[in-house]
């Protein structure tokens, strides 16, 4: 739980990969329970406001933990990383850019120019945080966020002798 719960601390590309499916699956059932429980109209959308809010912040521990291992301040970069998918799923959530088709009888929301514009962002942005994130190496040794996930330890200089 403290993966998902603190922003202290350094974790592992193990770690963010663990935090990534564990999100992963939270997401699903959480999507799969609104979706077959909860009646469409505000309940839905205030429900998927509530989800939204709490996958928020169960992925920022996971990124911010992340970014501390690779030596990065997490206000910036986490701002980066995770404002255009912020962005893209209150756009998607209040139908903001999306227009009405309809197809054989069925109605669907479709992005258009501009939400279709932010999904691109996103998935770029998306794409070079999992590639700084969960795929290059962490900080070796203890640095300024704590000790070294992996529990690698930096060689001590020699002291000079007196």
């Amino acid at each position: 739980m403290e993966l998902f719960m603190t922003f202290d601390g350094r974790i592992s590309r193990k770690g963010f990969w663990m935090g990534f499916l564990g999100l992963l699956a939270i997401v699903f059932i959480a999507g799969w329970a609104m979706i077959s429980i909860l009646p469409g109209g505000i309940v839905l959308t205030l429900a998927q406001i509530i989800v939204s809010v709490g996958i928020i912040y169960i992925w920022s521990a996971v990124v911010v933990k992340r970014l501390h291992d690779r030596d990065k301040p997490a206000l910036p970069w986490a701002v980066i990383f995770l404002a255009p998918g912020v962005l893209m799923q209150i756009m998607s959530i209040f139908k903001i850019g999306y227009r009405a088709v309809e197809v054989a009888g069925v109605q669907f929301m479709v992005p258009g120019t501009g939400a279709t514009m932010v999904m691109w962002l996103s998935m770029a942005v998306a794409l070079w945080m999992f590639i700084e994130l969960g795929f290059l190496k962490g900080t070796p040794g203890e640095n300024r966020y704590g000790p070294d996930p992996l529990g690698y330890t930096a060689p001590r200089e020699k002291q000079a002798e007196a």
